[in-house]
């Protein structure tokens, strides 16, 4: 009768050591490139978001910028909304190597997407734009943002002019949905 309690004793003990060693599987995105990488995860579950591919598509967007305001001498101060520089909605499209590009009324310009979400405009990249007093200028764009989820971003940028010999510059803040 001993006997059969020390076996069972030692199969409960045995059962219970299995039991608890065994690590349960946690479900959650397990690729460390995506931007819902989750560390503790064991298991894929599908849900994984990549920033470069969140990016691409059609987005509304609003921007806040500062007016720029052209002194001609003689003249008088002319006050430019750069919001109108800016249409409504902008089509993000891959260009390959975490590249994307946008097209600004007809300028293209190229940005950076890293893994974690982070935007970054290239170097040089520039558009026109139609001031209306004084015509066409070309406008020099440096900037970086965040794209915060397959709904949201935002990019903070600064916008650099050369206007009648003068630099100018001014900042933009733009709002990305979808």
């Amino acid at each position: 009768m001993k006997n059969l309690i020390k076996i069972s004793a030692v199969l409960v003990l045995a059962v219970l050591f299995t039991i608890s060693s065994c690590k349960k599987e946690e479900q959650g995105c397990t690729d460390s490139s995506a931007m819902n990488y989750q560390d503790s995860a064991t298991d894929n579950d599908g849900t994984c978001e990549f920033a470069y591919d969140i990016a691409l598509g059609l987005w509304d967007i609003s921007s806040v910028c500062e007016d720029l305001t052209i002194s001609i001498p003689l003249v008088g101060d002319y006050d430019i909304p750069l919001n109108d520089m800016f249409p409504d909605t902008i089509v993000i499209t891959g260009e390959g190597e975490n590249v994307v590009a946008m097209d600004i009324n007809g300028s293209i310009i190229l940005a950076d997407v890293e893994n974690d979400g982070q935007v970054t405009i290239q170097d040089d990249q520039a558009i026109s734009f139609d001031t209306g007093v004084i015509g066409e200028v070309d406008v020099v764009i440096t900037g970086a943002g965040t794209i915060e989820s397959a709904s949201n971003g935002d990019l903070t940028l600064n916008l650099a002019f050369d206007i009648l010999g003068a630099s100018q510059s001014s900042s933009c803040e733009i709002t990305f949905s979808k």
